[in-house]
């Protein structure tokens, strides 16, 4: 009997979604015997995607099209597109090259961790070209109108929780496709797997001061964010008795720049660190995380149990991400450098916010996602 052939679909847009597609792709391999393979859509770019791609990374690092992002972001939830960019989103779908490659592995299941994936199995099934079972999975904490637009193609869709359920079922979603399972994320975001006996040679790694409150700041995923280092700059002025450590991913401008404004200052217990795959190690030693919302990252520190300080990301879907954060009492939103400032400063001095926070952070139950994901891809192979 031939193996069942499983494609997962993301794209190397930030790290969300290829963190995603890992945690599936490794429990895959490991309880089953099914061929799985991984794709990354970003690979299969022509000119319009190639710039679509640059955009992103310009945006990411210095937010220059935030503002226009959110724009088309809520249009397009409204269905109200734009001419221009329902010809641009043509011409990035309609991709002979990426189509070759998934008639010619032939799967009986494609997993989408990115929309694109999603419109585009939505696109040749709707041809015929392609029979596969489509499971999109919604990586943010909102319903938004681009995982619907082919809903009738999809068989599943996985989103976080039964909000963003109920908010695609108001789009026309029937009810029966919806899992609220959570968003998929790595088993090692857990804080039961914290190891005690470790947690003093991590915290020698990355020079944190015992007898103080360890704050753990991310410039932006991979790619890193010089929109953060203002953030940063802000938050030292005031001289809190802190740790900081600095996650500046791959941007060594803002790495550097940090660097040298600590030298110049003279701060202590501020470690500026470039990408690392210890993120982890890193959430275990630190009583608070300040970071953009992203979706996957958002998941993987409620996971940790570990309370939240928000700063603006990339607009549109991020902004959802942050609501929901601050509704449930998992964090706070700050949008301006002297804002993170001050609400350091209150936590640090009112200790019942942070003991609210951990609360209603422990209310959260372990939701098991990528388990869960795996029966249900089980269960629509077999029919």
């Amino acid at each position: 009997m031939e193996k069942k052939k499983i494609l997962i679909l993301y794209a190397t847009l930030g790290s969300g979604h290829k963190s995603v597609t890992n945690s599936l792709y490794e429990y895959f391999i490991k309880n089953s015997n099914y061929e799985v393979k991984t794709l990354d859509l970003v690979e299969y770019e022509n000119i319009i995607g190639f710039l679509s791609n640059k955009l992103f990374e310009q945006n990411f690092k210095y937010r220059l099209g935030s503002f226009i992002y959110s724009i088309y972001y809520e249009l397009f939830d409204l269905k109200i597109q734009p001419i221009p960019y329902k010809v641009m989103a043509k011409m990035v779908h309609k991709n002979k090259k990426l189509q070759q490659y998934i008639t010619s592995f032939n799967p009986d299941l494609v997993i989408s961790t990115f929309f694109l994936g999603s419109i585009v199995m939505g696109i040749l099934k709707e041809k015929k070209v392609t029979g596969a079972k489509v499971i999109s999975i919604v990586t943010d904490y909102d319903g938004h109108e681009m995982f619907t637009k082919y809903k009738e193609e999809l068989d599943a869709i996985i989103v976080s929780n039964e909000i963003v359920k109920n908010e695609l079922i108001a789009k026309g979603v029937d009810s029966y496709k919806i899992y609220p399972f959570g968003i998929p994320v790595s088993q090692i975001f857990n804080e039961n797997n914290i190891n005690k006996n470790n947690m003093q040679s991590i915290k020698e790694k990355y020079h944190v001061n015992n007898g103080k409150k360890t704050f753990l700041f991310f410039a932006g995923g991979t790619i890193g964010s010089s929109f953060s280092y203002k953030f940063l700059k802000r938050l030292l002025e005031e001289e809190y008795d802190i740790n900081v450590i600095y996650a500046c991913g791959k941007n060594a401008k803002v790495k550097s720049k940090a660097e040298k404004l600590i030298e110049k200052q003279n701060y202590k217990n501020v470690y500026p660190i470039g990408y690392t795959k210890k993120v982890d190690e890193l959430l275990n030693i630190s009583d608070v995380v300040i970071s953009k919302p992203g979706g996957v990252s958002v998941t993987e520190f409620l996971k940790m149990k570990i309370h939240m300080i928000l700063i603006p990301g990339n607009g549109g879907h991020e902004r959802y991400n942050a609501k929901y954060v601050c509704k449930k009492g998992f964090g706070i939103n700050c949008k301006t450098p002297r804002k993170l400032a001050k609400s350091v400063g209150k936590l640090l001095k009112k200790k019942n916010i942070i003991l609210n926070m951990k609360r209603k952070l422990n209310e959260i139950d372990d939701n098991k996602s990528v388990e869960k994901i795996y029966k249900l891809s089980k269960k629509l192979l077999e029919k």
